[in-house]
């Protein structure tokens, strides 16, 4: 039989256990986390790749597609234009403020250009190559 003063230590107890389950979730990424600063990496270079890339004829065939706004790792897909649905020939990710490539066009002839574009902007560079 349970008496009233066990039943009130059980609740407390299991109040107590809910409030220490609470101090255990994961923080939500502050403005100047490692996720925050990709973030702000990865939107300088969409800034300035929408102004350099897309309007230059080697990159006419290209589209890009930003995921900034994730719980993983943000980053910017470089696609086919007008097929959003395609598999990105380019994907720019980043963990803090370092930045990696990978995909088709890392062995193209673009690759060194995308390369010295990408590590300038990365670093707050503006212009165009």
């Amino acid at each position: 039989m349970i008496t009233a003063r066990r039943l009130t230590a059980l609740s407390l107890a299991a109040v107590a256990a809910a409030a220490l389950a609470g101090c255990n979730q994961t923080p939500k990424p502050s403005s100047g986390s490692a996720h925050a600063q990709a973030v702000s990496t990865l939107q300088k270079v969409n800034t300035q790749a929408h102004q350099c890339w897309l309007k230059d004829d080697a990159f006419k065939a290209y589209g890009i597609v930003p995921e900034l706004d994730t719980s993983g790792t943000p980053r910017l897909l470089v696609i086919p234009r007008g097929k959003p649905q395609s598999l990105p020939q380019l994907v720019i990710a980043a963990m803090g403020s370092d930045v990696s490539l990978y995909g088709p066009l890392t062995d193209s002839a673009l690759s060194p250009r995308i390369k010295a574009d990408v590590g300038r902007w990365s670093k707050g560079a503006s212009g165009c190559a």
